[in-house]
């Protein structure tokens, strides 16, 4: 015997169930970058040190890194295979974008730049956290491919 859920939200038809997960969708996706953009102003509008908004700061990054893996994982992001030279170039370009972050950040909008040293071990963590990053996310792409042959079998 069907019974029939009391909650409306769970007896959608699968156009309006769709269209919720859709709308859903969007709205995470530009809370995030609302989130980003909060952050990126109160650091550099404001002159806010990290320590004022550390939290929402941990919070948006940790989340943006589960969305990325988690799409991954699950094939919404479709990886049909892993090359080494696409690996490499993303990573570069990661790599690129956050140097260029840094020194930005640290010697043109702070009025005493860093030394060079002091850049290169700013610049060593950024070579870190991005190779980290990378291998979470071929791992899950990885593990996510592997789900999926394993599914179609």
């Amino acid at each position: 015997m069907k019974t029939k859920n009391k909650k409306p939200f769970l007896n959608m038809d699968e156009r309006s169930h769709q269209v919720a997960l859709r709308i859903i969708a969007i709205m995470y996706f530009l809370t995030i970058v609302s989130m980003q953009f909060i952050i990126i102003y109160r650091q550099f509008a404001l002159g806010q040190e990290l320590q004022d908004f550390e939290d929402i700061a941990i919070i948006t990054t940790v989340n943006s890194l589960f969305l990325i893996s988690a799409l991954l994982y699950f094939g919404a992001i479709p990886i049909r295979k892993l090359k080494i030279k696409s690996i490499l170039f993303i990573y570069a370009l990661f790599v690129a974008l956050g140097s260029a972050f840094t020194f930005v950040k640290y010697n043109l909008v702070r009025s005493p730049g860093l030394t060079f040293k002091e850049l290169f071990d700013k610049l060593i963590i950024v070579y870190a956290v991005t190779g980290i990053i990378m291998v979470f996310f071929v791992l899950f792409s990885f593990l996510g491919k592997r789900k999926l042959e394993k599914e179609l079998e």
